[in-house]
């Protein structure tokens, strides 16, 4: 079995879109913070064709004012597949997975395939495919788990703006240094990536899923839990629907932000009644604005 170790790779130059832009050195009413968002309605499916007098905001418990509202940009596709002996009776499904979520990334896609570290890599649809393929003749090996430490890395290394990371895994982790809320943390600081799951779980009870769901819905990012083998076909296209279905917002805060503040969205119908129809899937923490520019001085 060929297994190549990752050395520092400055080749995974791959275009990366901070789920959260901040600038922490000013803070005040002044500022505008840009977050990406979203929306699932009816079935989990993508919910589209949503305007900016629907939404409302709170920042710390406090109103916030939407400034922009827009569909964004279609993100780069990093997968991160769990190639751990733990993975042996889903290996099959995990690469046709990944196959699948690639298929619809054109270019903008770039796998890693990991387990107690980083083994392999590649980017770009050729190289991806040409890893896809060579990964289906493989076998899970023994070794564990570091899905935390290895979401981290990748995240690390990124460093331009579109991305989302998609994680193929039984969400196991039994050798990673960071443990979940440490990798929220490090996310929502450094303004790293949402990350998003296909958790192929079910020859193990469900019992894995908490500690990774805490990570994907902390950093923004969705999961999906196909219920055997023959669902994950499924999974995997409602999951790409919804990884490539992003809103950009920028809000106005309406107090100063001095430290990390929970970031409330609500999609809201006549009256301003909430909507339970709709799911939001956003960064749980404002850690910072960006300050408005000052309007250029007139000339006397």
């Amino acid at each position: 079995m060929r297994i190549r170790v990752w050395l520092p790779c400055y080749a995974l130059t791959v275009t990366i879109a901070f789920i959260l832009t901040t600038t922490r050195s000013s803070f005040g009413q002044d500022c505008r913070v840009t977050t990406t968002v979203r929306f699932l309605g009816d079935h989990e499916h993508a919910a589209l064709n949503l305007t900016a007098d629907q939404l409302k905001a709170e920042i710390g418990g406090t109103p916030a004012k939407v400034v922009t509202f827009a569909p964004g940009v279609k993100p780069v596709m990093i997968l991160l597949i769990d190639i751990s002996s733990s993975m042996k009776g889903m290996w099959a499904q995990s690469v046709a997975a990944a196959k699948q979520l690639a298929g619809g990334a054109e270019d903008r896609v770039a796998a890693v395939v990991f387990r107690e570290q980083i083994m392999d890599h590649a980017s770009g649809r050729a190289q991806t495919d040409k890893l896809l393929d060579h990964l289906a003749m493989l076998k899970t090996s023994q070794g564990g788990t570091a899905l935390y430490d290895t979401l981290i890395e990748i995240a690390g290394r990124v460093k331009n703006r579109d991305s989302a990371l998609i994680v193929i895994s039984d969400g196991e982790d039994n050798a990673s240094r960071h443990s979940s809320d440490q990798t929220v943390d490090l996310f929502l600081k450094s303004g790293w990536p949402p990350v998003f799951g296909v958790v192929l779980d079910y020859d193990h009870g469900h019992t894995r899923r908490g500690y990774f769901k805490k990570i994907v819905t902390g950093t923004g990012g969705l999961v999906a839990y196909p219920s055997s083998a023959s669902k994950v076909a499924e999974a995997a296209n409602e999951l790409a629907a919804e990884v490539y279905a992003p809103y950009t917002v920028t809000l106005q805060p309406s107090q100063p932000i001095s430290k990390p503040s929970k970031l409330k969205l609500e999609v809201v119908g006549a009256h301003g009644k909430p909507r339970h129809d709709i799911q939001i899937a956003h960064v749980v923490d404002i850690t910072g604005c960006e300050p408005v520019s000052p309007s250029p001085a007139k000339a006397d």
